[in-house]
């Protein structure tokens, strides 16, 4: 997975939830697919809870995304991994696509590798989502 060279940030909160999913879960914490989760935790900038800026994605965000080549637009919610629903369009913050976006604000551009070759959006629109 690719992204921009902006920094990311997350919340604490976040980043609570998604560290105590690794501690507990020795699988996810070496599963090398899980890597980029890993460097994001690892590496992002913590806000709190209460100052996140709106327009980043963050664990129950409802995302809208572009895809740049086919200009199709897709929405996912990104969620923990025991709540993802590809039906719901739900999908876990340790996926590929959900990796992806944690961090990343709306007008970010985004990519990486498939087997199907390489896949570019745009962050179009952010907005949290309440359960």
């Amino acid at each position: 997975m690719f992204t921009e060279n902006k920094k990311r940030i997350l919340a604490k909160e976040d980043f609570d939830l998604l560290t105590n999913y690794l501690k507990h879960n020795r699988a996810a914490a070496v599963d090398e697919k899980n890597s980029a989760v890993i460097r994001l935790i690892e590496t992002a900038q913590l806000v709190d809870d209460a100052d996140f800026p709106w327009e980043v994605v963050q664990l129950n965000s409802k995302v809208i995304i572009r895809d740049k080549i086919a200009r199709l637009n897709y929405t996912y919610i990104v969620v923990m991994p025991e709540l993802a629903d590809h039906k719901q369009c739900k999908v876990s913050a340790f996926s590929t696509i959900g990796s992806a976006l944690l961090g990343h604000s709306r007008g970010h551009d985004i990519f990486w590798s498939t087997p199907k070759g390489r896949r570019h959006f745009t962050i179009m629109a952010v907005s949290q989502y309440a359960f």
